[in-house]
């Protein structure tokens, strides 16, 4: 009982992270702050959204492309989630391979936009504005990992029951 009990708490995960994936992370955000990715921007960044900034334009670009980013991450979760059960050194080892090259590409795709915030709207600004998307990014990554169990926790829980519960 117990046992299937938990097997359907991982369900509701793989699920979870199915949907954050197709809303990107967006969902998460108005969980997490209540609002909409671009009223933070606006607010945090004290911009007008007008159509004709150049901010918001690349603003759209950047968004664009972080998506791709973001995409591959949450089908690193997906497939963690899809082989948690059977997880063995070589899966594992491949899942942490793809994380990092994942956080390394997240790391360069900062670093070229900001040189292209820096462009139009200075220095100082193009840093607030990475600021409030590291701390995001960081939010949201929270989020999505107090979410899923630890490698081994669930087998973990279920070897501590009681014989008759399991």
């Amino acid at each position: 009982m117990m046992r299937t009990a938990l097997i359907l708490i991982f369900v509701c995960f793989a699920n979870l992270l199915y949907a954050q994936s197709s809303d990107n992370d967006l969902a998460v955000i108005q969980k997490v702050f209540g609002k909409e990715k671009r009223a933070l921007v606006t607010q945090y960044m004290d911009l007008q959204n007008k159509p004709n900034d150049p901010f918001w334009s690349m603003y759209d670009q950047y968004e664009s492309d972080r998506q791709s980013l973001s995409r591959e991450r949450l089908s690193i979760l997906q497939d963690y989630s899809r082989l948690y059960e059977t997880l063995d050194d070589e899966s594992a080892t491949s899942l942490a391979k793809r994380l990092f090259a994942n956080d390394i590409e997240y790391d360069k795709f900062y670093q070229r936009y900001f040189k292209k915030f820096s462009k139009i709207m200075g220095g100082k600004n193009a840093a607030k504005f990475m600021q409030l998307e590291l701390y995001l990014q960081i939010a949201i990554k929270s989020s999505i990992l107090n979410s899923i169990p630890f490698i081994g926790e669930l087998q973990k829980n279920r070897d501590a029951l009681p014989a008759e519960h399991s």
